[in-house]
């Protein structure tokens, strides 16, 4: 045997696994990080994540969610072309209160004119979230939520937590504090 045939036995049998991935056979990539002769912690795995709590009423939001829509205008386009499951944050007043929607899981609903005068249902999941207290006509609300599209302008729901973590979390605001 040559001297490189012996000397690519010996990096194989002791540093394989470090020099050229963990299956020994591959080099690593131009983008592999530089072997540092160190042991990195084991990786966290989503087991080992803490619960994930609600957050408190008015506690403000840290990240906004990819894909975010904001504005009226954003509602606006997806109206005109019929799209639905878009998370939207929009500024708008209140222009009816309705009762709550009590079948399945209870709702406290409400009516928004936008700028441009389209109208758009709330539906406030409270069995997930606290109920918006003294919402009045003429109230201006921040709502974040996923929009869906109906000839009637649309519906935002989803303006609470997900208490399973896989949904953006929308919220109301009004009078200065969210509700989530």
């Amino acid at each position: 045997m040559n001297v490189i045939a012996v000397l690519v036995l010996v990096l194989l049998a002791y540093g394989g696994k470090k020099l050229f991935g963990e299956s020994g056979g591959e080099a690593p990539g131009p983008n592999a990080p530089a072997a540092t002769g160190r042991q990195d912690s084991p990786a966290k795995t989503p087991s080992a994540k803490a619960p994930a709590l609600a957050p408190a009423p008015d506690e403000k939001s840290k990240a906004d969610p990819p894909g975010l829509l904001r504005g009226a205008a954003a509602i606006e386009r997806a109206f005109a072309r019929r799209q639905s499951d878009l998370i939207v944050e929009v500024e708008a007043r209140v222009k009816h209160v309705l009762p709550d929607d009590n079948d399945g899981s209870r709702h406290q609903r409400f009516i928004l004119t936008l700028p441009g005068g389209r109208t758009v249902l709330v539906a406030h999941n409270i069995d997930l979230a606290p109920r918006v207290p003294g919402l009045s006509k003429g109230d201006r609300v921040v709502v974040r939520g996923e929009y869906e599209w109906s000839e009637k302008g649309g519906v935002l729901h989803w303006t609470h937590h997900d208490p399973r973590g896989r949904h953006p979390e929308g919220w109301i605001e009004h009078e200065g504090k969210r509700y989530r």
